[in-house]
Order: C-alpha cells, then sequence, then structure tokens
C-alpha cells in the first residue's frame, strides 16, 4: 500500500464515526486486531487545555529517563504522522501503509472513526516496537472516549476543564468535568492540575474509586514569564520552561506531580531528566516564535481559557498592542475568544478557509468589533503579508491565533 493509499483508507472512515453510547464499538475493533491495547502501559490524559503540553512534557522526560516512550495526541500540527511517535519520532511512512493494509484486510465494518482507526494503528505500532510506556491523550471527553478502553493506567492525569466541545460533552462545567472524570479508574493514582474547574468533580470520583490523589501545591513562585520561556519555583527547587506563559508554569508542576506518582510506582526519574524534559520542550503552535523581525507569534488557543491565557501573557509585554491574524473553527465561542483577545489588537485581519468547518470571517469581525477592536476580514494568503507591513510601520509586533487548524496552517507554508 502506497502512503496516498494508506491516506485514502484513513480518510474513508468519517471524522465522528455513528454516535458513540458506549465502548463497545473501540472494543469490538481492537478484538479484530488482536487487543493490542492490553500489552501496553499507559499514562492517561484528559482535559480542555493543556493535555499536548503535559503530554509533550512527559514524553521528553521518560525518554530522557531512559524509557522508550510512545505518544498518542490530537489533532496532528504538520502532518497526520506527527499524532503518533516512539520518543518524538514520528511513525515512518512505511509502517503507516503496513500497518493501514493489514487493517484494510481485517476490519469488517464502516462505522469506526478516524480518531479510532489512529489509536488502533498507534497501539499495534507500539506493541511492535515494544515501548516501555505509552502517554496517551484522550480526543474528546473521557468517559466515552476511544482511549477510556484501556483497562488500568499507571496514573491519570486531569489538566484544566473549561467550556469547550459543550455540544457533545455537556452545557455546564460540572457537566464537562463528569465526562472528563470519566479516565479515573479504580486503585490508580489521579493528578489534578492546580485551580482546576473540575476539582470537586475529580475528587469525588477519585476518592468514590479509592484512587491516591496528587495536586500541585499553592506555593509555586513565579520568576520570569515570557515569550521565550519561564522561570518558577515549586517548593524550593528552580525550574524552567522554553514554552511562555503562566498557564505553562501550571503545566509544567502537574507533570512534576505526575513524576512523583510516578515514581511511587518504582520508575527511575532522574532529578536531571525533569529539568532537561520541561526545559528542552517546545511544542509546535503553542507561543511559537515564527520569526523575529518583525516578530510574530503562532498560537493555537482556541477556546475561552487558551484565549484569556494567550491575552494575558500578550498584556506582561509592550503595553498589549499588537497586529492580530485570527480564525476560529465553528465549534468554538468566537464571540468570548475575540472579547478575550480586543484589548491587546490594534488591529486583526480575520481569516476562514483554513479548514472546511472554519467560522465565517465576517461574522469573526463584526464580534471583534463589536469589543471595540479594527477588525478586517482578509483572504487567507494575504493576510499575513498586510499584517506585517502594518508590523514594520507601526513597530508592534504580530500575532497568530485563534484555532490549531489555523496554526497548522501557517506551520505548513513554512
Amino acid at each position: 500500500m502506497t502512503f496516498e493509499n494508506a491516506m485514502k483508507f484513513i480518510s474513508s472512515f468519517t471524522k465522528s464515526g455513528e454516535p458513540v453510547r458506549n465502548l463497545d464499538r473501540i472494543a469490538r475493533l481492537l478484538n479484530q486486531v488482536g487487543n493490542p491495547h492490553k500489552k501496553l502501559k499507559y499514562i492517561h490524559i484528559a482535559g480542555t487545555n493543556g493535555k499536548g503540553s503535559v503530554a509533550e512534557y512527559l514524553t521528553n522526560i521518560l525518554k530522557k529517563s531512559g524509557y522508550k516512550t510512545g505518544t498518542l495526541t490530537s489533532p496532528y500540527i504538520r502532518h497526520y504522522q506527527d499524532r503518533i511517535r516512539i520518543n518524538g519520532e514520528d511513525i515512518p511512512e512505511k509502517i503507516l501503509c503496513e500497518l493501514c493494509e493489514g487493517l484494510q484486510a481485517t476490519v469488517t465494518g464502516m462505522g469506526y472513526s478516524q480518531f479510532e482507526i489512529t489509536m488502533v494503528i498507534a497501539f499495534l505500532y507500539f506493541v511492535r516496537k515494544q515501548v516501555d510506556i505509552v502517554v496517551l491523550e484522550t480526543g474528546i471527553g473521557g468517559l466515552l472516549d476511544a482511549t477510556n478502553i484501556i483497562e488500568k493506567p499507571l496514573v491519570s492525569v486531569l489538566t484544566s476543564v473549561s467550556e469547550d466541545h459543550m455540544e457533545i460533552l455537556g452545557d455546564t462545567i460540572e457537566k464537562i468535568a463528569t465526562q472528563k472524570a470519566g479516565i479515573i479508574k479504580e486503585r490508580c493514582p489521579v493528578v489534578i492540575s492546580p485551580e482546576n474547574k473540575g476539582e470537586k468533580i475529580f475528587r469525588q470520583t477519585a476518592q468514590e474509586k479509592h484512587c491516591k490523589i496528587f495536586q500541585p501545591q499553592k506555593h509555586i513562585w513565579y520568576g520570569d514569564i515570557a515569550f521565550t520561556g519561564n522561570e518558577f519555583f515549586y517548593g524550593d527547587i528552580p525550574y524552567k520552561t522554553r514554552m511562555g506563559g503562566e498557564h505553562q508554569v501550571d503545566n509544567a508542576v502537574t507533570v512534576l506531580e505526575t513524576v512523583n506518582a510516578l515514581r511511587e510506582q518504582g520508575l527511575h526519574i532522574p532529578e536531571k531528566a525533569v529539568h532537561e524534559g520541561l526545559y528542552e520542550t517546545v511544542v509546535p503552535g503553542r507561543i511559537q516564535i515564527l520569526q523575529e523581525n518583525p516578530l510574530v507569534i503562532l498560537d493555537g488557543g482556541h477556546n475561552a481559557d487558551g484565549t484569556k491565557a494567550l491575552s494575558n501573557l500578550l498584556q506582561q509585554d509592550r503595553d498589549g498592542k499588537y497586529i492580530g491574524i485570527c480564525g476560529m473553527t465553528a465549534s468554538k465561542d468566537a464571540d468570548t475568544a475575540s472579547g478575550n483577545l480586543s484589548p491587546v489588537f490594534l488591529k486583526v485581519f480575520c481569516v476562514d478557509g483554513f479548514t472546511p468547518n472554519a467560522f465565517p470571517k465576517e461574522q469573526l469581525a463584526e464580534y471583534f468589533r463589536k469589543h471595540h477592536t479594527d477588525a478586517e476580514i482578509s483572504d487567507l494568503k494575504d493576510a499575513l503579508p498586510k499584517a506585517l507591513v502594518l508590523a514594520e510601520s507601526s513597530g508592534n509586533p504580530v500575532v497568530i491565533c485563534g484555532s490549531l487548524y489555523l496554526a497548522s496552517w501557517y506551520l505548513n507554508q513554512r
């Protein structure tokens, strides 16, 4: 099978598959290929924001500790293969083609989702390569997420919760948190990120299932918080990250508590590996500097908390004055996001066309104007050249934001 045919096979399944009411469908699919998920050890991560960063921090720390580490994340940023990695290296096209060919010959039924097919490919790949640990990020939710088919993770990690995917997960924080809490398993350690809106639900569920709870303490001392990274103390130990923003400190200390939970289970994770893993982790599309002169920053934060975190970081420098390029998907709260971002933009170019379900740029511009920001609709390919002209004349940096799909589009233009 060629790579083109492999991608056609994956794309032959719909993005969501048939409606999910339980995990029977993914169990049936995995059974058809020999239940590879039962041969692996996992760190399972759910949450609204921070999942991807936490997954990458943990992957690098475990790799530096000598563990062969598989990682499954979503969505992809550069290309499909970067969702499935071992020690940070994408699944090779040749192996992807082999696994797709085997699945095509084995799998019966077409009601599966692309995410389910991708997860099965990942599990088969990780078993073939005999990885020690899998860092497994949920797709959406937790309780009915395909990844929740795993039986007993080494640890369940719950990152921050906010209003997102409400049409699927529920219309309140409590309902969303209940879905995320579905990954908590009987007597498996649970890590909860600091100041988590879902904490009450998470703690209650963890206690009902007799789980030890790890959560970062409040005594986090902040040093420098900047685009290029953070310096902070946790307890009396200094740490550095290359990903900027206070939200990345929250992600980092969540990882530190996850390391504590893993160490209690006998994993050897040296302090040197922790410091190096945190510092060397850079996730594409998360407060990423695309160029220096004029400065162009790219961020994929796409919901209320994500855009607020970006706005908070931007306001700490240059009096919060930037030239914006913004595009969102139709499933996100564009009104709240534009309200969060408006205080930092002198002008924003609104775009669509970077994904089939992009939010209409005309309506996005109206939201920005409602929040008293100068907004102009633009063709996707013209937005950055226009923004750079303004940046060069005004001395203000450019910020591209609103969607991971928009971030992916710009990264693939480079």
